[in-house]
């Protein structure tokens, strides 16, 4: 059960970080951005709490982040997601001079990177082949 759980651990770390991207903002008009900005003038409080769980959600993913890949990681990874997507423009895959997919193409390698990071000691594991203690204890 060892050799799932791990794939699994990352995919659903992964769709969470996207949920949060996606929900804080996206292009379709229907994200915390639009209601919390743009619709009406009610609902303040609920608009200021689910705020401050966007802002927890995002500081607990750069603080993850920030701790599992440092700047000897981290660097290198904006570092290949911008190469990413200078080439994906170069080839004509990506646009970004189209607002949309300059967008989309951004909030993929924001998650990516917060993804990766909140996942980074269960791809450690994976890819050195550690044991992790708490697979031990069973």
């Amino acid at each position: 059960m060892h050799g799932i759980a791990q794939p699994v651990g990352i995919l659903v770390r992964m769709l969470a970080v996207l949920l949060l991207v996606t929900a804080t903002y996206n292009p379709s008009g229907y994200s915390y951005w639009h209601w919390a900005f743009h619709a009406d003038t009610n609902y303040w409080a609920l608009k200021i709490f689910i705020g401050l769980l966007i802002i927890f959600g995002f500081v607990f993913c750069t603080y993850a982040t920030w701790r599992s890949l440092r700047i000897m990681l981290g660097v290198p990874l904006i570092l290949l997601m911008g190469a990413s997507l200078w080439l994906l423009s170069d080839w004509g895959i990506v646009d970004l001079s189209d607002r949309l997919q300059r967008t989309l193409a951004l909030e993929s390698a924001l998650v990516m990177l917060l993804g990766t990071g909140v996942s980074f000691s269960l791809i450690r594991y994976r890819l050195s082949g550690q044991l992790d203690s708490r697979t031990l204890t069973r």
